[in-house]
């Protein structure tokens, strides 16, 4: 177990800078997901920790060494990557106890056989030993390809992506498998992932990175409830969050595509105050919007475009003037397409963002 800390890293690919001057500390026995939209940079800061891609600057520390100049097999880290990446001529137990046979490593039979079986029951495969990995289900291999892994008792697992190839429902329960196998192990986990559900229920601790660069680092609730920015704001949260332009008028916003004018809490604006911007993004998640029989402050009128039941909610698309806002209500409410509504928003938890620069204003 240890900790990992990157230091002014950067990584060009040619004309395309992957990693650019990335600071980033991840503590020992942490959880920590590198959250981003494809070609973020989050596979190649991953190799660069494993040793797969040489930095172009900076320095990668783990635990009390700079380890830029040792090779992968130094490194004493191990990856899981996307693909499964079994032997298929193999048995799981042989796969699993491949990279425990290198000569480097010198271990006796009986410590590899121990190893492998530990593994296994950690990650209920021990029925599936002998088995070939042609056998396995995809949730299986990539229990067999995490286990190879466990086997080696690095200093810290990297994960690249390794549920996006596996069903909706087998990604389900791998999310709890891996979250269970995390607090069994206390280990330090660097896990990357363009899936935000993957991120919010596996980490201790979320970085968002996008064009190489970490955009916001926190807990999944501060990602979620104090983004840092319109980017955090609209790739957490499903559905995506509500932003519309809007005027600061005295005490109030106007937001004249909805033709409704919102009133500030005292702590938005002083910040707003602070900050002297006029012209906002004004944002509001689906869930902060309520269904209400009478107008009253901060309620405006709308018609329902189209319902989408989800079971356990609905999501309502929603026409306000000329602006289009979501909606999650409860099914009980029993509304339909075309009903005229009235929407009442939750001021204290809006988001207000400058719209010049997207950053947040707190």
């Amino acid at each position: 177990m240890a900790e990992l800390k990157l230091k002014g890293v950067t990584k060009v690919f040619k004309d395309v800078t992957a990693v650019d001057n990335l600071d980033l500390e991840i503590k020992n026995g942490e959880f920590f997901v590198l959250l981003g939209p494809t070609g973020a940079g989050k596979t190649t800061t991953l190799r660069l920790v494993a040793g797969l891609e040489k930095a172009d600057s900076g320095e990668v520390v783990l635990g009390d060494d700079v380890i830029n100049e040792l090779s992968p097999a130094e490194r004493d880290v191990a990856m899981v990557f996307q693909y499964y990446t079994l032997y298929p001529h193999m048995t799981v137990k042989e796969n699993m106890a491949f990279p425990l046979k290198a000569k480097s490593r010198n271990l006796p039979d009986d410590e590899i056989e121990a190893r492998v079986l530990k593994a296994a029951r950690t990650l209920n495969i021990e029925s599936k030993l002998n088995r070939k990995s042609t056998e396995l289900s995809g949730g299986e291999m990539q229990r067999v390809g995490i286990g190879r892994a466990i086997v080696r008792n690095p200093k810290i697992f990297l994960m690249d992506e390794p549920l996006s190839n596996l069903d909706a429902k087998l990604r389900e329960s791998m999310r709890s498998e891996l979250a269970r196998l995390h607090i069994d192990m206390g280990e330090t986990f660097v896990y990357v992932t363009h899936d935000q559900v993957e991120a919010m229920t596996m980490a201790d601790r979320i970085g968002v990175l996008n064009e190489g660069k970490i955009l916001q680092i926190g807990t999944p609730d501060q990602i979620y409830n104090e983004p840092a920015n319109t980017f955090v704001a609209t790739f957490v949260g499903s559905p995506q969050i509500n932003l519309l332009n809007a005027e600061v008028d005295g005490d109030e916003v106007n937001i004249t595509s909805a033709g409704y004018r919102m009133k500030l809490t005292a702590s938005q604006k002083k910040a707003i105050a602070e900050k002297g911007i006029k012209n906002l993004l004004y944002g509001v998640r689906p869930e902060e919007i309520s269904i209400v029989k009478e107008q009253e402050d901060n309620c405006c009128s709308g018609t329902v475009k189209f319902k989408q039941s989800m079971g356990a909610e609905d999501i309502l698309n929603l026409t306000v003037g000329t602006a289009t806002l979501k909606a999650i209500v409860s099914p009980q409410l029993g509304i339909r397409d075309g009903d005229k509504v009235v929407l009442k928003v939750e001021v204290s938890r809006s988001h207000l963002f400058d719209r010049e620069t997207g950053e947040a204003i707190r």
